[in-house]
């Protein structure tokens, strides 16, 4: 008999993208600071926030498979077009190229965010309505002191709730 605690991903893209701008420039210097220190995938992190917000879960395996499909992209693609947007000042150029090099790279870049958080939902398996503390497990797979992050997960729940 099926599990009847499991529902289909009813998540578009959209959504999540619109989740993730609203979000993401409450809590960037968090997220930028754990993709630094902990190697973080920020779109895996917004969807696992979205997720919270709405009461829906994966199992930790799930939550790993989905993490290492996504690792795979985002070091292919993601990873690599970053380095170049940061490093792109090292170029002589004059500062007008400069700029408009960088908001080129900048906007690539964004578009890959964008195809990551695709391919997220595309991945996710169905999820369980349930509230889970799914920050907590992704937290746990970066780092072996996941629990020095606490203060930083209120204030990114904190956040959250101010969208709800």
């Amino acid at each position: 008999m099926p599990d009847s605690s499991k529902v289909a991903a009813q998540i578009s893209a959209a959504q999540l993208w619109q989740f993730s701008l609203a979000l993401y420039p409450q809590v960037k210097s968090l997220c930028l600071q754990w993709q630094d220190e902990l190697g973080a995938n920020v779109n895996l992190l917004l969807l696992l926030c979205y997720l919270e917000q709405q009461q829906l879960s994966l199992t930790s395996t799930e939550l790993q498979q989905l993490a290492t499909r996504l690792n795979n992209f985002n070091t292919a693609f993601t990873q690599p077009l970053r380095a170049l947007r940061r490093n792109s000042t090292a170029v002589a150029l004059p500062c007008q190229q400069q700029q408009t090099l960088k908001q080129a790279l900048l906007q690539a870049e964004l578009e890959l965010e964008k195809l990551e958080q695709q391919l997220l939902l595309q991945h996710c398996p169905a999820l369980t309505r349930v509230a889970a503390r799914l920050l907590e497990h992704y937290l746990a797979l970066l780092t072996d002191n996941s629990a020095s992050y606490q203060a930083q997960l209120f204030d990114l729940r904190q956040a959250m709730a101010q969208l709800a």
